[in-house]
């Protein structure tokens, strides 16, 4: 059943998959297949699974994670970061967690001016000495929803995530040469149009990650 505001949930996505392929006694099967596909198509960027990611640096504390903002040990690509005092802002650079490490000195405090990302944290540099703002604009990894919820696994990208799991179970459990094929050109139909939406409200001609 959709979700209060209209939206299809995984169950849904489910049960059209069931209806697709005239297997209901596959659940098991299907609940796998889909979850396969939404882990293959996580890395890739797309308008719906960036955004910014905001915390609040605390003095004496150098490292942030999953305790300061949910996003952070699911970053899969970060455009910039940026240190908010007041109206100012003031873009961090990017260094290797080895820089940071051969440069750190704990008792030294000021405002941060470096990041590093590593073991899914953010590692600022050098120590805060205040709070502060800080503002990522990041691709992150959008999970699969539960089953009577919904994202854009089951919205937006269905038509993507229902062609993939089909060829999956065409492969796996169907071992259906004809439908696999048939899949395979569902995707990269589908594919082709997210990438090319994603394009379009990015405005650039290019969906481009910054990989970390």
């Amino acid at each position: 059943m959709p979700t209060k505001d209209g939206r299809p949930t995984l169950a849904d996505l489910y049960a059209e998959i069931a209806d697709d392929i005239e297997r209901a006694d596959l659940g098991p099967q299907i609940a796998i297949a889909v979850d396969r596909a939404i882990r293959f198509f996580q890395p890739d960027r797309f308008f719906f699974n960036e955004g910014y990611v905001t915390f609040q640096t605390i003095a004496g504390s150098d490292v942030y994670a999953a305790g300061d903002a949910g996003a952070i040990p699911d970053l899969m690509a970060i455009d910039s970061v940026v240190m908010l005092d007041g109206s100012s802002p003031t873009i961090l650079q990017r260094v290797d967690e080895a820089w940071i490490e051969a440069a750190d000195q704990p008792t030294s405090q000021s405002q941060p001016c470096a990041y590093s990302y590593f073991d899914r944290s953010v590692r600022l540099w050098p120590m805060p000495s205040d709070a502060w703002t800080v503002r990522l604009m990041a691709h992150f990894r959008l999970p699969a929803p539960g089953p009577d919820e919904a994202n854009a696994w089951t919205d937006e990208a269905s038509s993507l995530i229902a062609a993939w799991a089909k060829r999956h179970l065409a492969r796996n459990s169907l071992r259906n040469p004809v439908m696999a094929r048939d899949q395979s050109e569902i995707i990269a139909e589908e594919l082709s149009a997210l990438q090319g939406r994603s394009n379009v409200i990015a405005s650039t001609g290019q969906v481009q990650a910054y990989y970390l």
